[in-house]
């Protein structure tokens, strides 16, 4: 059985359900791969590697894991901090806007709570998301705990997720990402991201920028123009999945990361593990809220194979 851990922030999920009506989940980009990861695989061992709060929403959250079936191992509890929170809004076409209440939640106090390593662990999965909400000592631990893990032969995951307002500007926010390409086997780039944070308008120049940083397999995520997937000297393109209705594009890009890795980590090739990735994206944006309900999901699934 292959294990993986996913490291990040879970949170308390609002969504807009009309003027006086919100409903509550739980959601957070690392959270959401697992997630899907383990729904497409169920005999993966998804462990998932955060700090919550003493409270009842906390307790929620463990309950949800379980039914979930994501190991709870590496969750530590904070007894003066709480779960962060945002609120999401979408509009007509599916095009989502947030608000945040995360500053001082328990997940940024994660490596100062851990205690462990990484040693039962194949594969670990992290984010710029994870990333920004570390102090910076805290980010130092990640990398030695990197270190070590890779040392050992583990593989390493990593998606940008580049949000401007979680870093103190985009140099900083350069740094810390070029760190963590330059530690990775895997990773996620997107067109967007590379583009709000380097600059670069082509996929070719966000293939070259983590390449020089020394990754092996690169997914180049570009929107609806399609995936590009570089490994070795080979270079495909697969295609997205077309959606009729877009209900939700909130966790679009964690969906894919959870199907592609779902599928690699069971043998498949990239191009096949691609392919799936854009099924399980195309069946969460049909949807409203990151979390689709189990049923629904497996049916949406089985309907697009």
């Amino acid at each position: 059985m292959s294990r993986i851990v996913i490291f990040g922030e879970c949170m308390v999920e609002l969504v807009n359900r009309g003027a006086d009506t919100l409903s509550k989940g739980y959601a957070g980009d690392t959270y959401n791969t697992a997630v899907y990861l383990k729904r497409c695989a169920r005999d993966i061992s998804v462990s998932y590697l955060t700090a919550i709060g003493a409270d009842f929403l906390s307790d929620e959250l463990l309950f949800k894991m379980g039914d979930e079936e994501i190991n709870t191992d590496q969750v530590y509890r904070s007894e003066d901090r709480n779960l962060g929170l945002y609120m999401v809004r979408t509009d007509k076409h599916g095009e989502r806007t947030f608000a945040y209440w995360r500053a001082n939640s328990a997940a940024t106090q994660t490596l100062n709570l851990m205690r462990g390593d990484l040693s039962n662990a194949d594969v670990f999965y992290f984010s710029g998301i994870s990333l920004a909400i570390l102090d910076e000592v805290q980010r130092l631990k990640l990398f030695d705990l990197i270190d070590g893990f890779r040392a050992k032969g583990g593989k390493v995951v990593f998606d940008p997720n580049y949000r401007p307002r979680l870093w103190p500007g985009p140099e900083h926010a350069q740094l810390w990402t070029d760190k963590a390409y330059s530690h990775s086997d895997i990773a996620f780039p997107g067109g967007d991201d590379h583009l709000a944070l380097y600059g670069h308008t082509d996929v070719d120049a966000i293939h070259q920028h983590v390449a020089d940083l020394g990754v092996k397999e690169i997914i180049v995520k570009n929107g609806a123009v399609g995936v590009h997937i570089y490994e070795q000297d080979s270079h495909c393109i697969v295609p997205v999945e077309r959606v009729e209705t877009v209900v939700d594009t909130t966790a679009a890009g964690d969906a894919f990361n959870g199907g592609y890795l779902s599928a690699r980590l069971s043998g498949k090739d990239v191009t096949d593990s691609a392919s799936f990735g854009a099924k399980v994206a195309a069946t969460v944006i049909s949807y409203p809220g990151a979390i689709v309900e189990k049923d629904a999901f497996y049916k949406h699934i089985a309907a697009l194979s």
